[in-house]
């Protein structure tokens, strides 16, 4: 790879568009729209400082072609209404001062339904995926309308007509979503179309309502409107589409489609939506290997996506000849600035993605976009720039955690003269114990690069190793304060031999600083015990997770699908609603739920029951000035996001 990034950043035609560089802003669901789907100036701010960042194209996720049947969830835009083209014009003026391109993923949610609305389909069986998720919930499967060839041909025109409206507002690419299993790849699919028309039966036949898409739209927008098509490149489904079948397909539409971007996955099975959308666990490059297969057997550029870690990394793609553009979503969430930055040769610069799905979480639920390594992310119209403070002061922060990091760098950059106290020799407090397992090396990547920030940040006295006390404090003669001093584990003491040698808190095996045996019971299921339970198994150990509640419902909500998954594939065994009684040497005495006392061997305990916030020794530096706050764990047991978020909005405002 050359230093100059000279693949990633060269320029490339698609159809009648030339792209200033091969990086894309991958679609993602972003919530800024108003809730009748149009624009609002929050979404356009956010789109105009991806561009400004310096990608090539920004691809705005899953808009729906009209706002009766085709919305999978609310504050998508709404390009069925002329209305739209207002907002849309605004939006590109504010992207393509700065050289990149506006697209939009046109898109009709199908099956795919996340609200109460009647579901559309190919067919109205109820596929294995439904099945088995109405079973898993307890319901009876969503009631699906079978498709007349009134409403084909009705979705047909309305799709055109929404890329219509895209190239009236100045849009010069469009994407159309075929993956996924929304509906036009429910009718490509066997899985879910089992019609005997002319749009059911063979593969020519199930492709046929996507193809009278792409030529509709071609028809009434002409070729200065480049195509786009997203699939996914298998469906990782039994029975399902695999790379063959898109081969197959993509060489049907040759001529008609300028770009395909290739994804994978089925959105109606949730075993399977850590492969489309990847946790920390997962491998970076997910679905590199799909896009690679697929372009040696075509003769249509394609775009590849799925946890592209960083900019070096899609300059390799691209120089290896295995896609022609690099899609990256959370990378971008996360920094935007990725390639102003990398131009600039300041790679420790670039803020690295957790894959903490945190954004996913927030726009999951239909909250605005929001992303737990940068809290500007989704608030750029108040926040992009920071405007320097009107009255200079000093600002001293008790605790080097995450929280605490980041209220030291926003309140240096506001021009304040800062103190950071950090009783430990090392900056992170307790991440540093979230950041030590080889799973989580997404989240050590951050916290090294949060570190170093810190330390790089001008007008910040670091005093690592001195404990602040109330007097130490009082004699810098603050202005403000900002105590963020975190939180203890939680080792309850009424537990017999829960003091014996063979017991660890869980944060000293993360870290390192502690070894198990070979048999290995983790005493809590919540995420910091099942991910420890994981990173113990994979290295070769025998674990068993006990818990007094329900495990699932302990599982921080960011991560249910992909460390759930895991945990069953190592076939982990998890005791819930298990009451811990004793702590024997050679294991552990445990009530299971049917009140019976039974024996667990092993020959290392495991102790991850949550922590206790430091209320006291933040309470103690009360009274000192008038301008005080508590952030992080000491206000809310909670995450990094809470951690990052809390720093940021009182740093922001002193």
């Amino acid at each position: 790879m050359g230093s100059n990034l000279e693949h990633v950043l060269s320029p490339i035609k698609i159809g009648n568009l030339e792209l200033k560089n091969r990086l894309q802003s991958a679609p993602h669901c972003f919530m800024l729209a108003t809730p009748d789907g149009y624009v609002t100036r929050e979404m356009i701010a956010y789109f105009r400082n991806i561009a400004k960042g310096g990608v090539g194209l920004i691809t705005m996720g899953e808009t729906p072609i009209d706002r009766k049947s085709a919305p999978a969830h609310n504050y998508s835009l709404n390009v069925g209404d002329d209305k739209i083209i207002h907002g849309l014009c605004e939006t590109i003026e504010a992207v393509q001062k700065f050289g990149a391109k506006l697209s939009v993923e046109l898109n009709h949610s199908g099956r795919i339904k996340l609200n109460g609305d009647p579901a559309l389909g190919p067919s109205n069986i109820p596929t294995p995926l439904e099945l088995e998720l109405a079973a898993e919930q307890g319901r009876e499967p969503r009631p699906v309308i079978e498709m007349t060839k009134d409403m084909i041909d009705e979705i047909i025109d309305e799709y055109a007509e929404g890329a219509l409206r895209c190239k009236k507002a100045g849009m010069e690419i469009v994407m159309l979503h075929t993956g996924h299993g929304h509906l036009l790849s429910s009718f490509l699919s066997p899985i879910s179309n089992h019609r005997t028309d002319a749009y059911g039966g063979s593969f020519e036949n199930r492709a046929r309502f996507a193809i009278e898409v792409i030529d509709e739209v071609r028809n009434r927008c002409g070729d200065k409107l480049a195509i786009e098509l997203r699939i996914s490149g298998n469906e990782l489904t039994p029975g399902g589409l695999d790379e063959d079948d898109m081969v197959k397909f993509i060489n049907m539409i040759e001529g008609k489609v300028d770009l395909v971007n290739v994804s994978a996955g089925l959105l109606g099975d949730n075993w399977i939506i850590s492969d489309q959308i990847q946790p920390t666990y997962w491998p970076h490059c997910y679905h590199v290997h799909r896009a690679e297969y697929i372009k040696q057997r075509v003769n249509v550029p394609i775009s590849t996506v799925g946890s592209i870690p960083d900019i070096q990394t899609a300059d390799e793609i691209i120089r290896d000849g295995k896609a022609d553009i690099v899609a990256m979503a959370r990378a971008l969430i996360v920094d935007p600035e990725m390639v102003n930055k990398a131009q600039a040769g300041q790679f420790e610069d670039i803020r690295p993605c957790m894959r903490c799905f945190m954004c996913n979480k927030k726009t999951r639920n239909f909250y605005p976009i929001r992303c737990s390594g940068n809290p500007v992310t989704g608030r750029e119209l108040d926040y992009a720039e920071l405007r320097p403070a009107l009255v200079k002061k000093k600002v001293v922060i008790v605790g080097g955690g995450p929280a605490g990091m980041e209220a030291a760098i926003t309140a240096s950059k506001k021009g304040h003269d800062v103190i950071l106290y950090e009783k430990s020799d090392k900056l992170g407090g307790n991440f540093n114990y979230a950041a030590g397992l080889e799973i989580k090396a997404d989240v050590k990547r951050f916290l090294e690069y949060l570190v170093l920030q810190t330390k790089k940040t001008p007008n910040l006295d670091i005093r690592l190793g001195v404990e602040a006390t109330p007097e130490k404090v009082k004699a810098d003669a603050p202005d403000a304060i900002i105590v963020a001093v975190g939180s203890d584990p939680l080792i309850p003491g009424a537990i017999p031999g829960i003091q014996g040698e063979n017991v660890v808190w869980v944060g000293d095996i993360d870290s390192g600083k502690a070894t198990v045996g070979d048999n290995v019971v983790v005493v809590g299921a919540g995420t910091t015990g099942a991910e420890t339970a994981l990173q113990l198994t994979i290295n070769g150990k025998k674990v068993t997770v006990i818990d007094l509640l329900d495990y699932k419902k302990q599982i921080a909500p960011e991560y249910p699908r992909g460390l759930t998954r895991k945990i069953t594939e190592y076939a982990i065994p998890i005791l819930d609603h298990t009451k811990l009684e004793e702590i024997t040497p050679v294991g552990v005495n445990v009530l299971t739920p049917d009140g019976h006392q039974e024996t667990i061997a092993a020959d290392t305990v495991v102790l991850s029951l949550g922590f206790r916030p430091r209320k006291a020794l933040a309470h103690s530096f009360d009274g000192i000035v008038p301008e005080i706050y508590h952030i992080g764990d000491v206000v809310r047991i909670g995450d990094v996001y809470n951690a990052i978020h809390d720093g940021f909005d009182i740093a922001v405002e002193i």
